[in-house]
């Protein structure tokens, strides 16, 4: 929960006044730990995330998956998986070089 945030302001979720406030606070905070260019290239990049989203492997953490198995994530998956697998294989120290990645659409 976010510094200063007043949990009744940010109900109800999903409406565009609470979900505004709740945001400007992680916002704050994100600026603090880091800066505003860092943020936009990440915001290009796929998402990381924390798990495997399906699958026989569903569930389980990246760091719980052989090499074999993050290869197959990082070459037959959508971005975001792609990039997650590439991302534990990179922090292993197993990563392939990709040459010419696509970047990230954008909404404008």
């Amino acid at each position: 929960m976010p510094e200063g945030l007043v949990h009744a302001i940010g109900l109800p979720a999903h409406r565009a006044m609470p979900d505004a406030y709740v945001t400007a606070h992680h916002l704050r905070d994100m600026l603090n730990e880091s800066t505003f260019e860092q943020l936009v290239k990440w915001s290009r990049e796929p998402g990381l995330l924390p798990r495997i989203p399906s699958g026989a492997e569903r569930g389980k953490n990246w760091d719980r998956l052989d090499i074999g198995t993050l290869q197959v994530f990082a070459r037959e998956r959508d971005a975001d998986v792609r990039f997650s697998a590439e991302t534990e294989l990179r922090r292993r120290g197993d990563a392939e070089e990709v040459a010419d990645k696509d970047e990230q659409g954008t909404l404008l």
